[in-house]
């Protein structure tokens, strides 16, 4: 078996839970998903596999590296913490739209995505610049498959502060909202109706930089489109969520 078809097979099994019965299997893939600079995503069922070969870095990530993919309305829509045990591939399962909501939790057909890296030790997010698709490219399609031959860390990116679709959504009950703060801030979480009129406030207090996670109970709220936003001292950033009964 080619190593693109075990490396297709491994990553339906991330992103499905394939080979939960797998003690060695189930255990790689919880550590591939325990990101920390990046959250999980929504999975929605639809995706797109993109496959990095280990011989395509120039120099090898590190143990504590992560790699995800933006959609072009810069929503992150995959993740994964970078593990050597697989000979230093990457897979993620990018997730395609729900259209069945009217918030934008994955990609569209034909839409492009972009791959970001971020070095743990130096704290430093990069564009990654494919040099060479050993299958497929950089165009979204349901069940599609690319894989990277070859890339280049083009160039720094400026770190800000960034919200995360609430996973997951749509949520009868409970859900959970993830930020990353550049540095130490204090900021305000809240959630506001289609009239404006907000609902709830989640926090309103400082937090170390980083990525944190919150948990929300919907119970007590009516069926319908919501917009939760995070406001740090000259920045703001609004997303959508949608409670089903």
């Amino acid at each position: 078996m080619s190593v693109i078809i075990r490396l297709i097979i491994f990553t339906l099994a991330l992103s499905t839970g394939l080979f939960a019965q797998n003690q060695e299997l189930s255990s790689y893939q919880r550590k591939a998903m325990n990101t920390e600079r990046f959250a999980q995503p929504v999975n929605t069922g639809l995706n797109h596999t993109l496959l990095i070969l280990g011989s395509a870095w120039e120099v090898s990530p590190e143990l504590g590296d992560e790699i995800a993919v933006y959609d072009s309305k810069k929503n992150m829509v995959a993740s994964v913490a970078w593990r050597p045990e697989q000979k230093g591939h990457a897979g993620l399962a990018i997730w395609g739209d729900d259209e069945t909501t009217t918030a934008k939790e994955g990609m569209t057909k034909g839409e492009n995505f972009s791959i970001q890296f971020y070095d743990k030790s130096e704290d430093r997010m990069s564009q990654v610049q494919v040099k060479r698709w050993e299958r497929g490219n950089e165009e979204f399609t349901k069940d599609g498959v690319s894989v990277v031959g070859a890339l280049t860390l083009n160039k720094e990116l400026e770190q800000n502060i960034e919200l995360f679709q609430n996973v997951p959504n749509p949520v009868t009950d409970n859900t959970e909202i993830s930020f990353y703060l550049p540095q130490d801030r204090k900021i305000r979480l809240s959630v506001s109706n289609t009239l404006g009129q907000e609902v709830k406030t989640l926090a309103a207090t400082k937090y170390n930089k980083g990525m944190h996670t919150l948990a929300m109970d919907v119970t007590s709220l009516p069926a319908g489109v919501y917009f939760y936003k995070l406001e740090g001292k000259k920045s703001s950033v609004t997303k959508q969520l949608n409670i089903i009964k």
